[in-house]
């Protein structure tokens, strides 16, 4: 049986930069902690920071094998395809990141800086000065550096108490959102707006090149004024039209600073039948939807079933859509619910990926 002991030892090696012993200490074990994330992620992350992404390279395959979409994995595999200038797949990876955890720091940085500065020369001058390991998995705090914060911690704690009534007045304004003026249009993108060879993709909307601005410009005002879903539409708008390549790979990173909300928090909440007109159009849009569940399959790890839209009364159905949790919910099939949930295609068809549900205590008023 494999020993923790070595693994924390390896860790605590990992937070004081000591990477060689690392790679040292684990090398030897490979038989012992074959069935270890842990173990092939920690000799990964060693090896990146030596400069041996072949061996980084090798221990990140070995570690997807036994966890396929941990998010550290994810941020360290991005960071090597970005080391060696494959950004479509760095790109590609870091959105999964954020489709996994929203609130991680390190991919809208890099996608930010592949944004501004992706080509292979400037990446080149990152790696040779080292400034590419910023988008490397964070290694942790060193343990005497740790220590010494702990100090500072206590006499922060005092401070802030001081200033607990202006935090907290503060702290309901709603969050500053992120500059998103890097990603406006030259005036060279706007006049070469549009796809020049339409022969080698289906197009959903055929777009004027003023439709597309217009599309793509609302986005980010969308965006400011809190209004993620309506952003979300003109994105997949843009994603499906003959606008050019550039544009939409532009919506695709935009597409990142998007938020989840939560029930008092959904903007442009659409019905169901509008969604049903064009759901290619509000893919990933977020709804509340009200209605009652049939057809449940409920397991210890997820629950699904069919959504009876716009049946909360017992007199209509204004659709059927499948819905999803990728967690065990206590749903009372018996009474009406609202539903906090992300729309997705699969295989063509509506479905909802469920977030939060809302049943009422007792009763079947909502």
């Amino acid at each position: 049986m494999a020993s923790h002991g070595v693994l924390h030892r390896a860790r605590t090696l990992l937070k004081r930069r000591q990477f060689s012993d690392v790679i040292k200490l684990l090398k030897g074990c490979e038989l012992e902690y074959r069935d270890s994330f842990e173990y092939y992620y920690i000799l990964a992350i060693a090896c990146m920071y030596v400069g041996d992404t072949g061996g980084a390279g090798t221990y990140l395959q070995a570690a997807r094998k036994i966890k396929l979409l941990d998010t550290r994995l994810l941020v360290a595999q991005a960071a090597l395809f970005l080391r060696r200038g494959d950004t479509g797949r760095a790109v590609e990876y870091y959105l999964e990141v954020l489709d996994n955890e929203p609130a991680n720091k390190i991919a809208p940085k890099a996608l930010d800086f592949i944004r501004k500065h992706g080509d292979p020369d400037t990446i080149s001058e990152w790696v040779s000065s080292g400034k590419i390991k910023r988008f490397y998995p964070p290694l942790g705090v060193p343990p005497a550096v740790s220590a010494w914060l702990t100090v500072c911690a206590v006499c922060v704690l005092c401070a802030a108490a001081a200033v607990a009534v202006y935090v907290r007045r503060e702290a309901l304004k709603p969050p500053a959102r992120a500059d998103l003026s890097a990603f406006a249009l030259t005036v060279e993108d706007r006049a070469h707006i549009l796809e020049d060879d339409l022969s080698g993709g289906v197009y959903r909307y055929i777009l004027t090149p003023k439709q597309i601005a217009e599309s793509y410009d609302s986005v980010r005002l969308y965006f400011q004024d809190y209004r993620d879903n309506a952003a979300q539409v003109e994105i997949n708008r843009i994603l499906n039209s003959n606008a050019s390549a550039l544009v939409r790979q532009n919506a695709q990173m935009l597409k990142s600073y998007l938020r989840e909300p939560g029930f008092d928090t959904v903007s442009d909440n659409y019905p169901y039948g509008q969604v049903a007109s064009d759901p290619y159009l509000y893919a990933d849009c977020w709804v509340v939807w009200s209605g009652r569940v049939t057809n449940v399959y409920a397991t210890d790890t997820s629950y699904q079933c069919d959504l009876l839209v716009g049946y909360e009364n017992q007199k209509r159905v204004d659709g059927i859509v499948p819905l999803v949790f990728a967690e065990p919910m206590d749903i009372d099939a018996a009474r009406p619910l609202r539903v906090l949930g992300r729309i997705r295609l699969r295989d063509g068809k509506l479905t909802m990926d469920g977030k939060s549900v809302y049943q009422p205590v007792d009763g079947n008023k909502l």
